[in-house]
Order: structure tokens, then C-alpha cells, then sequence
């Protein structure tokens, strides 16, 4: 599949998805959550937010301020997994940093990035409800908490099958 042109095959995915969602609008969330997941690198291209748009008859900025509102959803290339970590207050103060550094050194990679690869990005996200085992981290769906350096470390190398 082509990252900048959509085919013939990507048009009927998505057109899939769109009549799953009623052609809907007000589906949005769910429409983007479906085509993100076609993506082996979990994210939406420009090509596919402008199908969207026009298929729904909505601006594309409607598209996109979606997108970047929700940390479900991203307009950039992730890895297979996803390692967030929880910068809200409550895990400020339960030392998050120390987390943050350990991911850092296991993984090579700050903030941002991608591992080379491709296996795991690394990104803040805000609260994800886990307030009561911080400092935490989300993979996917799955919340690590209580967390220390070992324990992060030992996390990691189990997603990677060590």
C-alpha cells in the first residue's frame, strides 16, 4: 500500500468503514479509530483524512481537529507499540521522570520518536485514569502502574520477547 496515494483497494476499506458508521459525521471518532487501524504503523495520512472529508462533506479541518484532539488518534507514523506515560500531576509527583528516563535508555529513543525499528514509540499522554498506581504507563489498552525503573525495563523487554 502506497503511504501518499490511496488505491482502489484503501478507497473500498474505507468506504467500508464510512457504511459500518452510517455515513455519519457524527461517527467520526469511531470512522477514524477503523482507518487508522488499516495502517501498519497506526496512523491517518493526509490522503485519507481529504477521502474522509469529502465522503462525509465536512471541511477537513473537522478531520483533523479530531485527529489531534484525541491521543487515540495520530496524523504521524507510531510504532507497533504504542508507550505512553502519564504526565498529569499525580504522577509528577509520584517521581514520572524516573519512568520516563528508564523507557528512555531501554528503548534509545526520547520522547516523540520512534525505535528504528518501528516496534515502540514513546509519548506523553495526559491522565488515563490510573491516578491510584502512578506512576503509569499505558501500551495500547493495557496500564502498567506502581511502576519503578526495573519494573519498566522488564515490561518492555516482555513486549519485545526477551
Amino acid at each position: 500500500m502506497s503511504k501518499n496515494l490511496l488505491n482502489v483497494n484503501q478507497h473500498e476499506e474505507i468506504d467500508t468503514i464510512l457504511k459500518n458508521h452510517d455515513m455519519s459525521k457524527h461517527n467520526l471518532v469511531g470512522i477514524l479509530l477503523g482507518v487508522q487501524a488499516l495502517s501498519e504503523e497506526h496512523y491517518i495520512t493526509k490522503e485519507q483524512a481529504e477521502y474522509i472529508s469529502e465522503k462525509l462533506n465536512i471541511f477537513v479541518s473537522n478531520v483533523y481537529d479530531v485527529i489531534t484532539f484525541y491521543s487515540a488518534l495520530s496524523n504521524k507514523p507510531k510504532g507497533k507499540y504504542v508507550i505512553q506515560v502519564c504526565n498529569s500531576t499525580c504522577c509528577k509527583v509520584t517521581k514520572y521522570e524516573n519512568i520516563k528516563k528508564a523507557i528512555e535508555q531501554e528503548l534509545g529513543i526520547g520522547i516523540g520518536n520512534i525505535t528504528p525499528d518501528g516496534m515502540f514509540s514513546f509519548e506523553y499522554s495526559s491522565c488515563f485514569g490510573a491516578c491510584d498506581i502512578s506512576p503509569a504507563i499505558r501500551i495500547g489498552e493495557k496500564v502498567y502502574g506502581n511502576l519503578d525503573e526495573s519494573k519498566v525495563v522488564n515490561i518492555i523487554k516482555n513486549y519485545r520477547g526477551e
